[in-house]
């Protein structure tokens, strides 16, 4: 009896032995698996962060780029003050009156010598008007300086090396004044549009010569390959260097330029 007591003492400590072996197995395995449960997520956690953007800062640095608004430059500001000492308004953006009116009857005298005088913030711009080869171009243009409706208009497109596009008093180059006229355009030449040529904006939809409100003095080597679709009615005699300081403001979209210009006034004198 004494013996087999101590067989099963023996084997009651070998089993609590082993027991307790195989829970420290259990224990060494369940620490190992968080082990490298946790490394997993480091490791992705680490690869989300290099490869995922961090959308918060996105934000916010978008956010205060468009709602912050940027103040206006110092060449804007010389402008804008220019403008105003001569009665325009103190902003380039501020709406003008855009009257419409309906065709003006043919009142030029082809015979005269027509001369505008287009005084901008700048500086002054003079061009001979070709009345004898474009009346009806001319004699819309007159009617509309003789009106003051160019009066304060913006240099609303300008692209460097091709030309300063004015006369909407809306400012977005989509304004019309009312009516349209047949005006006439240049015979094929080259360049049909010289450096400092003033020529009547149109759609690209609208037949050629279609003419306006809208005008554009040509300012570099691509405006004067335009094709002859628009109608030619003026050259500047003086205040050239007037026509590229505007242009040299411009933009590669035209819209809005980097310094907004402005027409003061526009009169034509008639000889």
């Amino acid at each position: 009896m004494g013996t087999e007591k101590r067989e099963r003492q023996k084997a009651g400590r070998q089993a609590r032995i082993e027991a307790e072996q195989k829970a420290v197995k259990r224990q060494r395995g369940i620490r190992r698996a968080v082990t490298i449960g946790i490394a997993v997520i480091v490791v992705v956690g680490l690869s989300l962060l290099i490869t995922k953007p961090w959308s918060h800062s996105t934000t916010t640095a978008a956010t205060s780029t468009t709602t912050t608004t940027a103040p206006p430059s110092a060449a804007q500001a010389t402008a804008d003050a220019a403008s105003k000492a001569a009665g325009c308004p103190s902003s380039p953006s501020t709406p003008l009156p855009n009257p419409q009116f309906k065709a003006p009857p043919m009142t030029i005298d082809t015979a005269k010598t027509y001369t505008a005088t287009i005084k901008t913030d700048l500086g002054t711009i003079v061009v001979a008007l070709a009345a004898k080869t474009a009346p009806v171009a001319v004699n819309s243009f007159v009617f509309l300086a003789d009106q003051k409706y160019y009066n304060c208009n913006t240099f609303a497109r300008v692209i460097p090396q091709f030309v300063n596009q004015t006369g909407d008093p809306t400012g977005t180059t989509s304004g019309s004044v009312g009516y349209t006229v047949q005006g006439e355009v240049p015979a094929t030449a080259n360049p049909q549009y010289p450096l400092g040529s003033l020529a009547m904006a149109k759609t690209s939809a609208s037949p050629a010569g279609t003419t306006s409100n809208q005008f554009f003095i040509v300012a570099g080597p691509q405006g004067e390959s335009l094709p002859p679709q628009y109608a030619l009615f003026g050259q500047v005699t003086s205040g050239e260097n007037v026509v590229q300081a505007i242009n040299n403001d411009g933009s590669q979209s035209g819209i809005p330029p980097t310094v907004t210009h402005r027409m003061l006034s526009v009169t034509v004198a008639v000889s």
